[in-house]
């Protein structure tokens, strides 16, 4: 994205015209109206959180997955939701190989900060032993296409596999009570 962006200040002279031309017909380069959505699509997979959205050409996939883990010592009764992002160098010219550039960063950065303010995960739902075990919940984010408003088409990616996962089902067992059973999707548990 930096590097895209670093280059639209180094125009031709018939990009320039073409940019202008094209504001004052009222039309984008892909034929939408200045104030047309791009078209969205949502594709749930066969597994519980995980999705596939198209915003326009834009194409992400999400999948999000947990597991048990020691809390922060400062939240000891609250989970974990860490965001990983993978541009893929087939979605976009800018995009390296390798280790996440300054764009992953920061666009997981976005995503992270519009979960935790819109509390769209209840982070002490997480917790299963306080100060003990709580489930990290981890989204990995999958840049297939970028044409543009990527960071709605990841928003929307994560929200939509955040909403079909389900966390396993656990229960305190053991002598001492403090031993956690997990139990398969299958099994669901019901206390009274």
């Amino acid at each position: 994205m930096e590097h895209r962006l670093a280059n639209t200040w180094w125009m031709t002279v018939n990009e320039k015209k073409f940019i202008e031309t094209t504001l004052l017909s009222d039309l984008r380069i892909d034929g939408r109206r200045p104030f047309d959505y791009r078209r969205l699509t949502i594709k749930f997979g066969r597994d519980d959180g995980s999705s596939e959205v198209q915003l326009g050409q834009t194409h992400v996939m999400a999948f999000v997955t947990s597991q048990l883990v020691q809390p922060y010592r400062d939240r000891p009764n609250e989970g974990t939701v860490s965001i990983y992002i993978e541009f893929s160098p087939m979605a976009d010219p800018s995009f390296e190989a390798g280790r996440p550039g300054e764009s992953a960063v920061e666009l997981g950065r976005i995503i992270d900060r519009g979960l935790r303010e819109s509390r769209a995960v209840d982070m002490e739902s997480l917790c299963v032993i306080a100060g003990k075990l709580v489930w990290a919940i981890r989204i990995d984010l999958h840049i297939l296409d970028n044409a543009g408003n990527l960071v709605d088409a990841a928003n929307i990616a994560a929200l939509t596999a955040l909403s079909t996962f389900r966390r396993p089902e656990c229960t305190l067992g053991g002598e001492d009570g403090q031993e956690v059973i997990i139990h398969p999707p299958e099994v669901k548990c019901f206390t009274f």
